[in-house]
């Protein structure tokens, strides 16, 4: 690691990636959840999670991977195998655990293998910058759990709007011991009031969802509790008296919608538009953009402001997709809504939209187009005679 560590012979990285990433939808859906999609044009989500740590001196024989289904195990196989990590390590574990159950399981997987095993815990769909604060952050707390803590890494938020969907570890500044301070509180995703409280308090920080400890500690606090459900801030309920949070002070985002994906993406340095997918993109007259186009399709969009347009397939149906990428609270619903009743999208699917319309072509009836929280498009979706799909979504002037 950036900071040298002694012995990385027992640190091992625990990817958990079971997933659905909702507020993605439908970049994200069940057949690719959103560990699983492009998070630049270099990797997926759960490659950029890896290279994180790998970056940091973290053997790739020392890498576990946790998915919920046989879908995100086989694409967690092929998209991590092909980067050195052993498909042995790709652990399928039951849904029911939850982020903090997994991360329970994952330490008894590791635990068998490994007995003096110090495991870094991480989420697999973040944005880290692992820069030299970084490397000393994960430094340590990784010294912090060979003395026996538990160590969650945190982040000072500026966003509101984040802080209101994340963690949040509270402590006293006093107690800080070779990097680290003594957690007095846990608050999980706070209500817009608290969250603007412990913010301005300043004697907090949030969880990334990193968390590390020695195996044989973690497993000796839960003994035979039943971790099936166990909700985060109860996990750190039971860890407290031992818990620790190294502070951070390295680039990190949550990227769980359409507006945190856009913030951290490449931009085009007139327009800031972002653009990416294995799909060709071309843009007219379009202004603070998000473009998400997979390959096998052309998107060509006139006219868009501020609004995300996403091109993807779901049960081999195109899916078009033009959303304002400020309502991941309707995108997160909507998915929810998708994943009980397949049945329910359909062409000219809206909600909260107007004036919106689908010209018909010769492949109209097999695809889903959806419009959150936008009026005056127009999308059409032609299939071309050398078999790409052309998609066209275009903002209309809204009559005087």
């Amino acid at each position: 690691m950036g900071t040298s560590i002694l012995d990385l012979s027992h640190v091992w990285l625990s990817v958990i990636a079971g997933g659905q990433g909702t507020r993605l939808f439908p970049y994200s859906h069940p057949e690719r959840p959103k560990q699983f999609c492009q998070l630049n044009k270099d990797d997926k989500f759960i490659q950029a999670a890896i290279r994180n740590f790998v970056s940091q001196g973290i053997k790739k024989t020392q890498i576990t991977i946790a998915t919920t289904n046989a879908q995100q195990t086989a694409l967690a196989k092929e998209q991590v195998v092909s980067r050195g990590i052993l498909s042995q390590n790709i652990n399928e574990i039951s849904p029911d655990y939850g982020y903090a159950g997994a991360m329970v399981e994952m330490t008894k997987i590791i635990y068998g293998i490994d007995p003096e095993a110090v495991i870094i815990n991480t989420p697999s769909d973040q944005y880290i910058v692992p820069d030299e604060d970084f490397s000393k952050t994960i430094y340590d707390a990784v010294n912090e759990a060979e003395k026996g803590n538990f160590v969650i890494v945190g982040v000072k938020v500026n966003d509101l709007d984040t802080a209101m969907g994340c963690g949040h570890a509270l402590y006293e500044e006093a107690q800080e011991q070779a990097g680290c301070f003594k957690v007095e509180g846990f608050i999980e995703k706070p209500s817009r009031e608290t969250a603007n409280q412990i913010m301005r308090a300043g004697n907090s920080a949030c969880n990334t969802g990193i968390n590390v400890w020695k195996a044989k500690t973690l497993l000796d606090a839960i003994g035979d509790f039943d971790v099936t459900g166990l909700a985060t801030d109860a996990l750190m309920k039971i860890l407290q008296p031992n818990l620790e949070i190294a502070v951070g002070n390295f680039e990190w985002r949550d990227c769980g919608t359409l507006k945190s994906l856009y913030e951290i993406s490449k931009k085009t340095p007139n327009h800031r538009n972002a653009s990416f997918g294995g799909g060709e993109i071309d843009r007219f007259e379009c202004l603070d953009g998000l473009f998400l186009c997979d390959e096998g399709y052309r998107l060509h969009v006139a006219g868009s402001v501020d609004d995300a347009v996403i091109v993807s397939t779901i049960d081999s149906r195109p899916i078009v997709a033009v959303i304002n990428k400020n309502e991941s609270a309707r995108v997160k619903k909507l998915a929810e809504d998708y994943a009980r009743n397949q049945d329910l999208l359909t062409n000219d699917f809206s909600i909260l939209a107007h004036n919106n319309f689908v010209m018909r072509s010769n492949i109209s009836k097999e695809t889903i187009t959806c419009f959150v929280c936008v009026e005056n498009y127009i999308v059409n979706t032609y299939r071309a005679a050398d078999g790409m799909v052309d998609v066209f979504v275009s903002k209309q002037i809204a009559p005087v």
